[in-house]
């Protein structure tokens, strides 16, 4: 068995659980899990947000670690799904090293969806929470356009992997703008639920209950990351589209 290889496959499901979103103790024992199915049962795991520290010793004792850092952070639930299915194969089938890293790179390189049908999921987010809040059919449309600006923007600075918070910021901005120049045209739109709606597609949802699921399995370290990223978003998001209504009211007093 070639145990640095174990420890570096092992390491990579972790790292892209941790990436895609996944709860810190679901990343970790899906690594001890894997370890114990390939002889290694003596391991030693810490994962944070940002990082994973792995040891495994051998059986001869000697240890082999591993320091790897998580970067450019997302929510892909479709990409945990496939993670925590190869990690039940791969502890009840026990496939050739060299089968599981492929699996693991082809999950990925997956593109997922494509690029029209995501665009059409942040147009309808957008469009049915401005209609659930109470907005008319008018207000939704304008919603929906938002939505695609929103998607727009957020693979632009994907691209140059600009500031999380940043990119947070100046996409609320835009659905301000877009929100209340509609309304400076139609006065009859509902300036209050079409930002509302809108800015649905930057709530952390998912990271929120993420947190909270951390907290609660008494990964507390973790957890307050999160929170704390949780926190910045909601910051970015308030600064932005408050900053955009504060100058128009100071402006053209709407």
């Amino acid at each position: 068995m070639d145990y640095k290889e174990l420890v570096s496959v092992g390491t990579e499901i972790g790292r892209l659980l941790v990436q895609y979103g996944a709860e810190i103790y679901r990343a970790e024992e899906s690594m001890k899990r894997i370890f114990v199915a390939y002889g290694a049962p003596d391991s030693h795991i810490f994962a944070l947000t940002t990082c994973i520290n792995v040891t495994v010793c051998q059986p001869d004792g000697m240890p082999i670690s591993r320091i790897c850092r998580v970067e450019d952070r997302c929510i892909d639930l479709g990409k945990i799904d496939r993670l925590n299915d190869l990690c039940r194969r791969a502890c009840s089938r026990r496939p050739a090293l060299s089968r599981l890293r492929w699996e693991v790179e082809q999950i990925e390189q997956d593109k997922g969806n494509s690029k029209a049908l995501r665009a059409l999921g942040f147009a309808g987010v957008a469009f049915a929470f401005t209609l659930f809040y109470g907005g008319n059919a008018a207000d939704a449309c304008v919603g929906a356009v938002t939505g695609l600006l929103v998607y727009w923007l957020q693979n632009f600075f994907l691209k140059y992997r600009a500031n999380s918070f940043f990119a947070t910021l100046l996409e609320s901005v835009v659905i301000g703008l877009v929100c209340l120049g509609a309304a400076h045209f139609d006065p009859y739109l509902n300036v209050d639920r079409m930002i509302i709606g809108s800015v649905m597609n930057l709530v952390p949802g998912i990271a929120i209950t993420s947190f909270m699921r951390d907290i609660l399995s008494a990964d507390y370290l973790s957890g307050l990351l999160r929170f704390v990223e949780s926190l910045l978003v909601a910051t970015a998001i308030a600064l932005g589209v408050g900053t955009i209504m504060v100058l128009s009211r100071l402006l053209w007093g709407v």
